[in-house]
């Protein structure tokens, strides 16, 4: 008999919901994380005992239902913190903040829509899809740098229907919001007295068949399982898999990752001048986007996180940056945090590929959840999970 009747390798977004499914549905189930702490991508970071910087993924809407409904069941809708509705801006490499509309070509986008509307986003760029949508100009000018902020990377060969799709809300939810803690408190809530064993600090260095179903080895501790769900990085899904489904591993080889250099930064409130606001998107510059704590305003504190591209800047530069943007002393900062996101780049041919996976593990005992077959944001990973767990309770 196998020591579990499922076993998660990871305790993010994907892996929580993947392991809340399969518990409720009656399945003795295991989360292994490498790390210390549940949340992957989401990563909290409490500065302050009443004062928390989202260092990764930040945002989360209604549309998230699968995330949401681990919560009800411990009460934990009514735990949900609504986030003041504020903007983003545009700001150059000359510290000059634009509105978005400000660089909108209004005419060609009143010509353009009425055509682009209409074509299916299946096939399609983000760049050719949203290009067609708005006109070149207006996508090389607003949506490529918005959608590179948004991503954390050159979005241009982004397959279009992976971005933005639309999800059914769940009502009794803010539209936006977060939790107290952050959005790791969140997830820390759904691991809290679950059906689910959690192991954190428990690292799987491979993977292998006997049979029952497989064997997950921790160095020299193994365990055994006849379902397993891989909720981790692509490239650490296609190392686990090497040994058990090379051409598979293969395949995920393909997609490529990227590391976003992300630096969080907390500011006396009266020290920056720059207008209360939830973002900031880059144009040409060292850094993807600029996150603001705004949204969930304190008294005396204002936080930022800045994602920089891989190895533009050093330590020195980056706190120099992001003090020249702020309008502040790197001497107001007070205090500082740095982490690597690691996020995967697929592009338009990878959507071929994710049905072709999807096809492979029909029938297998095995289900691949994350952010690299579905789309990046947490809801897609939720929806993914969501949608692998009833299929290997269906088996």
């Amino acid at each position: 008999m196998a020591d579990f009747d499922c076993i998660v390798v990871g305790a993010g977004v994907s892996g929580l919901v993947f392991a809340t499914r399969m518990a409720r549905g009656g399945q003795r189930t295991l989360v292994l994380e490498a790390a210390d702490r549940v949340g992957g991508c989401i990563h909290s970071w409490r500065a302050q005992p009443d004062f928390w910087l989202e260092l990764g993924a930040h945002t989360a809407y209604n549309s998230y239902a699968p995330l949401l409904e681990a919560l009800p069941e411990r009460g934990g809708l009514d735990r949900l913190l609504l986030r003041k509705k504020l903007g983003y801006r545009f700001i150059t490499p000359q510290n000059s903040l634009q509105s978005p509309l400000a660089r909108l070509n209004f005419f060609q986008a009143a010509v353009s829509v009425p055509f682009g509307v209409a074509r299916s986003k299946s096939g399609r760029s983000v760049a050719d899809w949203f290009g067609g949508l708005l006109g070149r100009d207006n996508y090389r000018n607003l949506l490529a740098p918005a959608f590179a902020a948004v991503l954390s990377q050159q979005a241009d060969d982004f397959p279009a229907e992976w971005l933005f799709r639309r999800k059914p809300r769940m009502k009794q939810a803010p539209r936006s919001y977060t939790f107290a803690g952050g959005l790791q408190g969140l997830l820390e809530a759904v691991a809290a007295d679950a059906a689910f064993s959690l192991r954190t600090a428990a690292r799987v260095s491979a993977i292998q068949r006997d049979d029952t179903g497989f064997i997950v080895r921790m160095g020299e501790a193994s365990l055994t399982c006849r379902h397993l769900a891989l909720a981790t990085p692509v490239d650490l899904a296609s190392d686990l898999l090497s040994e058990v489904r090379p051409v598979l591993a293969r395949q995920l080889a393909e997609i490529g990752v990227i590391e976003i250099e992300s630096l969080g930064v907390v500011v006396p409130a009266a020290s920056c001048q720059l207008p209360p606001l939830a973002g900031l998107m880059a144009v040409d510059d060292a850094f993807w986007s600029v996150v603001s704590r705004d949204v969930m305003p304190h008294p005396r504190f204002r936080g930022f996180t800045f994602h920089f591209h891989p190895r533009r800047l050093d330590r020195a530069g980056k706190l120099a940056r992001a003090a020249e943007v702020l309008g502040v002393a790197t001497a107001d900062f007070i205090q500082v945090a740095e982490t690597v996101n690691r996020l995967p780049t697929p592009r338009i041919q990878h959507v071929t590929l994710a049905e072709d996976i999807a096809r492979q593990l029909a029938d297998e005992p095995l289900a691949l959840v994350g952010n690299y077959l579905n789309g990046l944001s947490i809801g897609d990973c939720a929806e993914l999970a969501a949608r692998e767990a009833t299929r290997l309770l269906r088996r």
